[in-house]
């Protein structure tokens, strides 16, 4: 009459999960960086200085986000939905 416990994920899946969430801060990080650097250089072309930069900064992190939340909350709930549909 024992309980079986949880398995403990191994050492691989760790890394495999770790790695995941790795690629996605980055994503966030780099959106934010690019869009960032594409309002300064348009900044510097109209003389808007720092409008744009800042525009970029927030289209780029909440591109990064969107990214993130898609990732994180709808994919595996439109999963979930297939694999019932499927049964």
């Amino acid at each position: 009459m024992s309980e079986e416990r949880p398995r403990a994920p191994r050492a691989a899946e760790l890394s495999r999960i770790s790695a995941q969430y790795m690629g996605h801060g980055l994503t966030v990080a780099l959106g934010t960086l690019l869009f960032s650097l594409i309002g300064w250089w348009v900044d510097s072309k109209l003389g808007t200085t720092p409008v744009l930069t800042i525009l970029g900064a927030f289209v780029g992190a909440g591109a990064g986000f969107y990214r993130l939340y898609y990732y994180v909350v709808i994919e595996p709930r439109l999963k979930s939905n297939d694999s019932e549909d499927e049964q």
